[in-house]
């Protein structure tokens, strides 16, 4: 006995002949749910694209929407009727556009070209992407379709159009913010974007051009710094930190905010690769619970008295603290790493720019 001649009799004829939309939309949910993960035969499989071609047909929205909604995941939908589906409007389209595994890149291309902008953003945030429709995203859709897909890790993305999604984030926030989030972006992608917004900054206050180069390298080591505290594989972090020396971003500064918000990941990273010794070597060195192996480790990378000072007062506090079990989240965290580093009388001993941002862990308030 076929899947369609098991079901309650009379519940075929409701959901194509019901005289009341409500009561089809009903009888529609109802097959939709027995249907969507059974085992078909061929019989049931050309009953199926005749029962729901019908259906995809009907005038009335609520029936439509009715058969997207319950079948939205099934591959049980017949791709005809799928396709019917995604061509209508928006409600209906948009499940099966984010969710079904019957359309094809070739069904989603041709969406994307009618530059729907409802239908792209649910095709951007399906759980998996080729790269040949994320490049079609991102040449039709909007800034939100292209954000969604930059923050969807099931998205895959040719560095060609990483570049592109880059570009884009210069001027809208919402997409710089996902691109940021993604591993997968190229450092090199990343630390040109960052050094473009710090350029932005300096120019939006070039009448005043000690406060603008004031400003902008606030900015600059406020986002490499706060770049590297993702929770990145070994990899990822290391293709930033070369990506940063390469264009000079890798500085005092940056080094130190990092080391004052506790993220020793990256500072050991920075030190190994700047100095050129292993990461092992270098976490060795770093968190020492004496200072000699962090002060050689970090004049042979080049720093500055001030920083190498510096950095051995950070990982004292964090050492201390990391020992003594305080139980924090991260912004109390750094609020007592900024409390002792301020404390301490290299903070008062070394006058320079970069150590204002103690007051972001010395604010509350701050971001």
């Amino acid at each position: 006995m076929g899947l369609f001649q098991k079901l309650p009799s009379g519940l075929l004829r409701r959901a194509v002949d019901a005289a009341s939309a409500e009561d089809r939309a009903v009888a529609t949910l109802a097959i939709g749910r027995q249907v969507r993960t059974a085992t078909m035969t061929e019989d049931d499989r050309r009953f199926a694209r005749a029962l729901f071609e019908r259906i995809a047909s009907d005038v009335s929205e609520e029936v439509r929407r009715a058969l997207s909604v319950t079948l939205r995941s099934s591959p049980n939908l017949p791709r005809a009727v799928a396709n019917q589906l995604i061509a209508d409007i928006d409600s209906i389209a948009a499940p099966l556009l984010e969710h079904s595994p019957v359309v094809t890149d070739d069904d989603l291309i041709v969406v994307l070209r009618s530059r729907a902008a409802a239908k792209i953003r649910a095709i951007a945030s399906r759980a998996h992407v080729s790269e040949r429709v994320s490049g079609a995203v991102i040449s039709f859709g909007d800034g939100p379709a292209v954000a969604a897909l930059a923050a969807n890790d099931g998205a895959l993305i040719s560095e060609g159009d990483a570049a592109r999604i880059m570009r884009l984030a210069q001027n809208d926030d919402l997409i710089r913010e996902a691109a940021l989030r993604r591993e997968d972006m190229p450092a090199e992608l990343v630390v040109s974007l960052i050094s473009t917004q710090v350029a932005a900054v300096e120019g939006a206050l070039a009448p005043r051009t000690d406060q603008a180069a004031a400003i902008a390298r606030d900015v600059k080591t406020r986002a490499q710094a706060s770049f590297a505290t993702r929770d990145w594989s070994p990899c990822a972090m290391r293709a930033y930190v070369e990506a940063l020396v390469k264009t000079g971003g890798l500085d005092d500064a940056t080094l130190a905010r990092a080391a004052g918000q506790g993220d020793w990941r990256f500072v050991q990273c920075a030190l190994a690769v700047i100095a050129g010794i292993s990461e092992e070597k270098a976490g060795l060195m770093v968190l020492d619970s004496q200072p000699f192996a962090l002060t050689a480790l970090a004049k042979r990378a080049g720093l500055s008295d001030a920083a190498r000072e510096l950095l051995v007062v950070a990982a004292s506090a964090y050492i201390d603290l990391s020992r003594r079990a305080v139980s924090l989240d991260r912004r109390a965290f750094q609020r007592m790493m900024a409390e002792r580093i301020a404390s301490h009388p290299a903070a008062a001993r070394h006058e320079i720019l970069w150590l204002d941002w103690l007051d972001d862990g010395l604010n509350p308030k701050a971001a």
